[in-house]
């Protein structure tokens, strides 16, 4: 399929754009106070329900998806297996931090969030090793 001025745009892109659509402004809704639910509906948060770490969650992994997808777009791969985990656990502090600011949860969520940052530090850190490998002996 050509299109876009002679780009040539597979089915499978297409299909990739329409989920990166639908899942970035589903990851950053309920920061808003708000969760985008099919078919086509906004539902209010109720702040009541206390399940600020499944939207956490939830958000976390939309944005994974959102990168890995921008990656694809960007023919981009990743140089180590660990880099998903990195990016889900990179989400995961920044949306824990903003739930918990906004949100006004409780003072012990921030030993949560110290937690999983040390945990994206290591990782980081054993992800840049590896990085460093594979490519050690190329030039």
């Amino acid at each position: 399929m050509q299109w876009l001025m002679g780009v040539d745009v597979s089915h499978g892109k297409i299909i990739m754009i329409v989920l990166l659509l639908w899942l970035l402004p589903s990851a950053w809704l309920p920061l808003l106070g708000y969760i985008y639910e099919v078919p086509y509906s906004l539902v209010e948060i109720d702040p009541e329900a206390e399940n600020f770490r499944l939207l956490t969650i939830r958000s976390a992994a939309f944005m994974t998806v959102v990168y890995f997808i921008i990656s694809y777009l960007r023919h981009q791969r990743p140089l180590s297996s660990v880099l998903p985990v990195i990016v889900f656990n990179f989400w995961l502090v920044l949306f824990r931090i903003a739930y918990v600011t906004i949100f006004s949860e409780p003072l012990s969520e921030w030993f949560v969030i110290l937690a999983f940052a040390l945990i994206l530090g290591f990782l980081t850190v054993e992800y840049l090793r590896d990085s460093n490998k594979i490519f050690k002996d190329s030039w």
